[in-house]
């Protein structure tokens, strides 16, 4: 999936993260470790207790987001929204959570992450994030559409992207996108990572 921002938004920060770098608006980091290992340090410069134990799309959704805030600043968090675009969900962690029941020790820790919106909680209990949020899966007009709407209601708005493969052979080509937008505003010119 790609965004190149074709309404023209106004970005107040933005981050990328694969298994080769970390961008943000102040740096490149070159990744050294894979990407399924990623670390709270990396992303995050808090300390944040639960960072271990959350799913891998969580993780990388997470820490995208918690790039862009930190690099920006959220105005509003009462009105700030979250538009989470993902393409497998909460797949990976609902079959995680499968087998333990299967294996008749069904595990409370992995029932949290079942749902799609997971990523979007912690960074709102996180953040202190407390707008409309909405979760869409692998749409782009209808992300686009969704944003375009929720910006010209005059809120600021948190983009996350997370794209994994759906193949675990290929899980190190994930990737996550986080835009932190100003809300009814436009610019002149078209940015994209």
């Amino acid at each position: 999936m790609y965004f190149n921002n074709p309404y023209n938004f106004i970005t107040n920060s933005y981050s990328h993260i694969d298994k080769h770098k970390i961008v943000t608006p102040k740096s490149i980091i070159k990744r050294e470790k894979p990407l399924t290992e990623i670390s709270r340090q990396e992303v995050y410069s808090q300390k944040h207790p639960v960072f271990g134990k959350l799913a891998f799309a969580d993780k990388l959704a997470f820490g995208a987001a918690a790039l862009a805030i930190e690099n920006g600043k959220v105005k509003n968090p009462v009105e700030c929204s979250i538009v989470l675009l993902t393409n497998i969900g909460s797949f990976m962690r609902d079959k995680e959570f499968m087998q333990t029941i299967v294996q008749n020790s069904a595990s409370p820790a992995y029932f949290s992450a079942t749902l799609a919106s997971s990523p979007i909680a912690e960074i709102s209990i996180t953040f202190g994030i407390k707008g409309a949020n909405k979760v869409i899966f692998s749409d782009m007009d209808l992300c686009l559409r969704t944003i375009k709407l929720m910006l010209s209601q005059h809120c600021e708005m948190l983009f996350v992207e997370i794209n994994i493969p759906e193949n675990p052979a290929l899980i190190e080509n994930s990737y996550a996108k986080a835009f932190l937008f100003e809300s009814g505003k436009r610019q002149s010119f078209s940015r994209s990572l």
